[in-house]
């Protein structure tokens, strides 16, 4: 007798009853709400302490605040007052020239290009515009060999410089300070993507003529994403039919975008609020501190460095992507995901950069054999690895970086092993046949609850470095007792329900809503 398979994801779309998500919602809430709790007691020792790292925060607070995190002082004071009146302008001009001057693409091809370039002259200087211009030449020549493997030798060897001379603004130019030379830094390393994306997208065209390169330097340098992402591969311009023509009114895309910006604006703000009452940044430079932390604080400090950086990414990301919906040149990627509410590393990666899964998806898993549903087993795992591979080149060879893609490498696989489990006739006759479909859901979330948590563990060495994580380590497998244990699993797997509800949620939302589209064409008709 033959069984069909059947995916772990029909399984999901089983209702549980309302009590029972309404209990898996108060028990998440509840660990979150006490972990807090113990970590918030922990900073108000240190409120109004002389540490170095704390700074004077809002008056009405009466509080101090966090502001060890480069990358957010950075990014938020940069994008205010520096590249708020680029972007401005940019919007502005390219609104214009698709107005009245449409008909002529390469006017906007040159504007995309002048624009970004005097943003970073004016607050960088020239040297940086011939770096990123100089590695867009060197992939248009790259082009003419019609090799991805060159391409890809070549992508490898640059990040590799980039990795071992993380200083090299700095050595190239003495007079850019620490804080210019690692944005431009994390400038190259965004612009090598684009540089990638566009190379091997277009092997396959036949015509090379010298207004490709305009087009290539448009698309590197566009400037809501140059700096801080997300990346948006160059399918997302050659598969839009309508690329210099409005397809939503301006009054539309105006009351979008301000309220786009009131809202990515207000995350901030809340970040900001965050860092007055609880020191996430601080803490993960002081390691010995978070040794102390018995498993609630450590657990509420787990949690809040991931929504921090959450928040952190949305706000970045997300003011790039309404900026590129506005502007109507190029389709953006979703915003990303909130951590909080996904329970799978696959989801994890396809939902918190899709710009990058997209990538990856586009450039190396696809390429790397047949792209169909019913692939080997062992081809998937292969594929999954060139991708993590690729992603702990990309994001710097460290010690640090490597363990994270390590944990995620092991959790995709195991995720692709227990797909692959379920289609088995063992599983369908002996599991599936035995149980009915709300006990095999509740079976699923008690099997992926460990991953969940070890998702977590792994953000810790990501963000807080290597010491961050094995303190992690060692007080859940050292210093915790089993019922310890047994309560954060019990959290995680409440997490797991509360997870997969969001997602029958969205999906029930979305069967409603192409229902009625639908209908409606129907009517029409």
């Amino acid at each position: 007798m033959k069984y069909k398979p059947v995916k772990m994801k029909q399984t999901q779309n089983v209702l549980l009853s309302r009590y029972e998500i309404i209990s898996y919602l108060i028990i998440w809430i509840s660990g979150i709400l006490y972990a807090l709790y113990h970590l918030l007691k922990i900073s108000s020792t240190l409120k109004t302490s002389d540490l170095p790292d704390l700074v004077p925060g809002w008056q009405w607070l009466g509080r101090k605040k966090d502001n060890t995190c480069p990358e957010w002082r950075l990014w938020t004071t940069y994008i205010i007052y520096s590249l708020a009146p680029w972007i401005v302008l940019h919007s502005l001009m390219l609104m214009f020239l698709k107005k009245y001057l449409r008909k002529i693409p390469i006017l906007q091809d040159f504007w995309l290009v002048t624009v970004t370039s005097l943003c970073i002259n004016y607050n960088f200087g020239l040297l940086p515009i011939f770096i990123y211009a100089g590695m867009t030449l060197i992939y248009y020549c790259l082009m003419f060999a019609h090799d991805k493997l060159i391409i890809w030798i070549t992508s490898v060897f640059l990040l590799g410089v980039w990795s071992y001379y993380d200083f090299l603004f700095e050595y190239l130019d003495t007079n850019t300070n620490e804080e210019n030379s690692y944005l431009l830094l994390l400038t190259l390393y965004w612009h090598q993507l684009r540089c990638i994306s566009f190379a091997l997208s277009s092997l396959e065209r036949d015509s090379r003529e010298w207004k490709n390169y305009i087009h290539f330097l448009a698309y590197s340098f566009y400037l809501p994403s140059f700096f801080f992402g997300p990346i948006i591969i160059y399918e997302k311009i050659i598969d839009t039919p309508k690329n210099y023509t409005n397809t939503k009114s301006l009054p539309k895309r105006v009351i979008t975008l301000i309220l786009n910006v009131i809202r990515y604006f207000g995350w901030m703000f809340v970040a900001e609020f965050v860092l007055h009452y609880i020191y996430v940044n601080m803490f993960l430079q002081n390691i010995k501190v978070i040794k102390n932390f018995g498993i609630t604080a450590l657990s509420g400090f787990g949690f809040t460095m991931g929504q921090f950086f959450f928040i952190k990414y949305t706000f970045v990301y997300g003011i790039a992507i309404t900026i590129a919906q506005f502007d109507e040149y190029i389709t953006p990627p979703m915003p990303p995901k909130c951590i909080s509410r996904i329970h799978l590393y696959s989801d994890m990666w396809r939902s918190f950069d899709q710009g990058l899964y997209d990538f990856l998806k586009n450039y190396i898993y696809k390429p790397s054999g047949d792209y169909v549903d019913n692939v080997r087993l062992r081809m998937k795992i292969f594929r999954s690895f060139m991708c993590f591979v690729f992603v702990f080149i990309w994001h710097g060879l460290s010690w640090d970086v490597f363990l994270w893609t390590a944990f995620n490498y092991a959790g995709v696989t195991i995720e692709t092993l227990a797909r692959y489990a379920g289609k088995t006739t063992f599983y369908l006759q002996h599991v599936k046949g035995n149980i009915n479909g709300r006990n095999e859901r509740r079976f699923l979330a008690l099997l992926t609850s460990p991953l969940t948590m070890m998702s977590a563990i792994s953000n810790f060495f990501f963000f807080g470095g290597v010491e961050a994580g094995q303190s992690f380590l060692e007080v859940i497998f050292l210093k915790n007792t089993w019922i310890e244990n047994m309560i954060i699993l019990t959290v995680f797997y409440s997490m797991c329900h509360i997870s997969v509800e969001f997602e029958n949620y969205k999906k029930a939302n979305k069967q409603k809503y192409c229902g009625k589209y639908n209908d409606n064409k129907k009517h029409i008709t």
